[in-house]
C-alpha cells in the first residue's frame, strides 16, 4: 500500500469520526467521500469478472458495502439546530463505517505483507479464479458503502433543508 492508498483510507474513515460530536450537514460535505472512492475504482478496478464463483463474490462484496452504508446512514441523527440542519453519528453508526472501511485497509495490509498465500488458499476453496477479483470485491463494496450512505443522509438532509429554508407566511398575510 502506497501513502495516498493510507491517506484515502483514513480521510474515509474519519468522515463519519468527525460526526460524532454533531456537525453542520452540507450537500458538499455530504458527496466529498464519492471522488474518493471513485478515484479508487478507476486506478484499482480490473477487468469484468469471467465466471460466477467472481461476481457471487463482487455481489457479495456490494451487498455489505450496501447494509453497511444504510446502516451507518440510518444510525447518523439528521436534525436542525438553530436553522441549520446537522448530523450527528451515533456511535453504532461509526462502529459499522470503521469496520467497512478499516477491513479494506487490513485486507490490503494482509496482503501485502505475507497474506497472499493464504489469501490465495482462500480463493480457491471460495472458487475465485482471478486475484482481480479481490480488489475488484473491496473497492465495489467501498464505493457501494459511500454512495449508500451519502444516498440516506441526503434524503433526509434534503427534506429538513427544505423545512428550514422554507419561510413562513407572516401573519399578517395569512388567509382565514
Amino acid at each position: 500500500m502506497d501513502l495516498t492508498e493510507w491517506i484515502i483510507s483514513v480521510a474515509l474513515i474519519l468522515v463519519v469520526v468527525r460526526q460524532i460530536r454533531g456537525r453542520k450537514l452540507t450537500l458538499i460535505g455530504l458527496l466529498w467521500p464519492v471522488p474518493l472512492v471513485a478515484w479508487g475504482a478507476i486506478n484499482y478496478l480490473g477487468g469484468v469478472p469471467a465466471y460466477a464463483a467472481d461476481w457471487t463474490f463482487v455481489a457479495v462484496d456490494c451487498a455489505a458495502g450496501l447494509a453497511l452504508g444504510v446502516g451507518c446512514g440510518l444510525l447518523t441523527d439528521v436534525y436542525i439546530e438553530d436553522g441549520v440542519v446537522k448530523a450527528r453519528a451515533r456511535w453504532l453508526a461509526a462502529v459499522l463505517w470503521i469496520v467497512g472501511m478499516s477491513s479494506r485497509l487490513a485486507f490490503g495490509l494482509f496482503a501485502t505483507n505475507g497474506g497472499a498465500e493464504k489469501i490465495g488458499e482462500l480463493s480457491e476453496k471460495l472458487g475465485i479464479h482471478s486475484a482481480n477479483t479481490w480488489a475488484s470485491g473491496l473497492i465495489a463494496m467501498a464505493l457501494v458503502e459511500v454512495v449508500a450512505r451519502s444516498a440516506v443522509l441526503f434524503v433526509r438532509w434534503n427534506r429538513l433543508q427544505q423545512t428550514v429554508t422554507a419561510s413562513p407566511v407572516p401573519e399578517s398575510q395569512e388567509t382565514p
